[in-house]
């Protein structure tokens, strides 16, 4: 990711993936690489944004915090996820915050301009509106975990659905985003390593299916 321009990364990234060549020249001109550091801040919440955000390089949280000051991890994602494209799109203030928990980097598109070019654009349309619904998908899910589930339950889950981001967190972070202490994750993956529901690999856990 490094070395790739903004061209190559526009014409590797899915939504944008089709467009003309006069499109992806005109795109270009809007985008910019922003790269930061682990733990640094991509966005807070109650910031305005002003950027379609692609991420396409490491790992980051979107969390939001209780009236407590707990962090409620939302999510993890990976390159060439969406962030925040809801906020982006009502130019509304960001609704949680988000922290890289590696090195990485995103592509930002200014927003004005891209609803003017591509917004009406069917390809782009569809992405953006099955993102949409990936978001809903996963907010129902949390809604899930945490009114009904089991811890054991919830970790079963996770490993079951998301083998490859599973390698890239670490179990605390995985605790976090279950709504979960370590201790209890780390209480229930004994548990589940005994039953043989989990199997223990040299990069993690492996969920065994019966």
């Amino acid at each position: 990711m490094q070395n790739k321009t903004i061209r190559t990364i526009l014409c590797e990234t899915d939504i944008f993936s089709s467009l003309e060549e006069n499109e992806l020249q005109a795109l270009e001109k809007i985008s910019r690489i922003c790269r930061y550091s682990q733990n640094s801040t991509l966005f807070t919440q109650g910031e305005k944004s002003d950027a379609l955000i692609i991420l396409i390089g490491g790992i980051v949280s979107i969390f939001k915090h209780d009236p407590k000051g707990n962090e409620i991890v939302i999510g993890y994602f990976k390159r060439y996820a969406l962030l925040a494209e809801a906020a982006a799109l009502r130019q509304i203030p960001f609704p949680s915050s988000a922290t890289f928990k590696t090195d990485g980097a995103v592509l930002k598109i200014n927003i004005e301009a891209f609803k003017k070019l591509f917004v009406t654009h069917s390809k782009i349309s569809q992405v953006l509106i099955e993102s949409l619904l990936d978001k809903i998908d996963l907010l129902q899910q949390n809604i899930h975990f945490n009114l009904a589930s089991s811890s054991r339950e919830k970790i079963l889950h996770f490993f079951e659905q998301s083998p490859a981001l599973s390698l890239d967190l670490k179990q605390y972070e995985i605790a976090y985003l279950l709504g979960m202490t370590p201790e209890t994750f780390s209480r229930n993956v004994n548990k589940l390593l005994k039953e043989k529901k989990l199997v223990k690999t040299a990069t993690g856990y492996k969920y065994l299916s019966h």
